[in-house]
């Protein structure tokens, strides 16, 4: 039975477990709601290029200024995350974010567009993303975290389903501006009263999910002091270079070969299902077959995925579907498999440290991505070169967490 206690901010002994997995529902829906805001700035970056007839290097650098930002927060907001808890980080966050939503409307120059997407909204999402629901869940999860883990980083992907073609629809039908007005009105009316009500830090691990392959409690001193750190690093870094690169320009890839904007939102909007799907179901498989096997197993279907994506055509309806399907359910697992080797490798009370750090490369690398292949377009008139970057990183991030596995066999009996 459940009683005031699970209400309360004493989580009692006998309702631990329940209220674990309500911070994984929580988590799920904050992601679902407000975190996918992210995925929705490719639909904004088409409207941005048709009004202001910017470069597309240029326009995408807001969103590499945004993961420049998140890089050199990451590390600190997992910090803050640590000692202050997710009741008082994750509804700041919130306000953040849609404060920053409301200066997007006044954009009319790409200073504006770095400086209030870059920095304002980066800053946002970052406070209540990836870096605060992961080091949540790993402090209230250690037998099932990857299945939890899974469930609640999904909430990005599931969001996506309905936010990206619901903003492509309120910016055809009220312009981006009052799209973004919209956003910001929902996002806080939902979001911020259920965080603030219902948040709690454990108070205790559960003691029947311990693991006794690692004991050590880990800071960030002695993980910096690990290669397998540093590896860990370098794969975030070959990983996030690619995911921002097909994340940014996959809409615009698909208007240039004859999708019409809403019908390429909607293609997206479905690839976020899958996404959200694979981060389930991948975290389930990675508890049971292990994180490594899984990790190298999807990242192949990522790597597929992004095959079908650079054969796209107007007159090929089929291609779309299998890109769907394989690059969904590749990245979807994918960055689950990443981040619960991470708390695996490296639990303890300073896990949003050590994640928010070793994430401080990925951040940078998602941030070039963009720009990047933005250049590459403008020089060359097509995706197909930044595309094929994309497969030489992805298979990159394969081998270094494959060597990360390795060195980390002399701590962990099985990963």
């Amino acid at each position: 039975m459940i009683t005031k206690s699970f209400f309360s901010s004493d989580v009692g002994e006998e309702n631990y477990r329940y209220y674990g997995w309500m911070i994984v529902g929580l988590s799920f829906s904050t992601m679902a709601i407000a975190g996918s805001i992210v995925a929705t700035f490719p639909v904004f970056y088409v409207a941005f290029l048709e009004e202001f007839e910017w470069s597309r290097a240029d326009a995408a650098l807001g969103f590499s200024v945004s993961m420049i930002t998140f890089a050199l927060s990451a590390g600190f907001i997992g910090a803050m995350v640590d000692r202050w808890g997710p009741r008082i980080i994750i509804p700041s966050g919130i306000c953040v974010l849609c404060l920053s939503l409301v200066f997007m409307t006044g954009i009319d120059s790409l200073p504006k567009l770095y400086f209030f997407y870059g920095f304002f909204v980066a800053l946002g999402i970052t406070l209540i993303g990836f870096i605060p629901t992961s080091t949540v869940i790993s402090s209230w999860f250690i037998k099932r975290r990857s299945t939890a883990m899974g469930i609640a980083l999904s909430g990005r992907s599931f969001g996506s389903v309905i936010m990206v073609p619901f903003a492509a629809f309120l910016i055809g039908m009220y312009g981006w501006r009052s799209a973004y007005l919209i956003l910001a009105a929902i996002i806080f009316s939902i979001v911020f009263p259920l965080n603030l009500i219902f948040h709690r830090s454990p108070r205790k691990v559960d003691t029947n999910n311990i693991s006794k392959e690692n004991s050590i409690d880990w800071t960030l001193k002695k993980a910096s002091k690990e290669p397998v750190f540093w590896l860990f690093c370098l794969a975030g870094i070959f990983h996030g270079i690619g995911f921002s690169i097909v994340g940014v320009h996959q809409i615009a890839h698909m208007v240039d070969v004859g999708f019409d904007t809403l019908a390429a939102a909607s293609l997206i909007g479905a690839l976020a299902l899958v996404r959200s799907i694979g981060g389930i179901v991948g975290g389930w498989i990675g508890d049971r077959v292990g994180l490594v096997s899984s990790y190298i197993i999807f990242g192949v279907l990522g790597f597929i995925g992004v095959i079908l994506l650079m054969n796209f055509s107007g007159e090929n309806t089929t291609l779309p579907y299998f890109y769907v399907l394989f690059y969904g359910l590749g990245e979807g697992a994918r960055s689950i498999m990443f981040v619960s080797l991470k708390a695996k490798i490296f639990p303890g009370k300073s896990f949003g440290r050590i994640l928010g750090f070793s994430q401080m490369g990925s951040g940078l690398a998602s941030a070039a991505g963009p720009w990047l292949a933005g250049y590459i377009f403008d020089i060359s008139g097509t995706y197909f070169y930044a595309f094929t970057l994309v497969l030489i990183f992805k298979v990159l991030s394969i081998c270094t967490v494959t060597s990360c596995a390795v060195l980390a066999k002399r701590k962990i009996l099985s990963v």
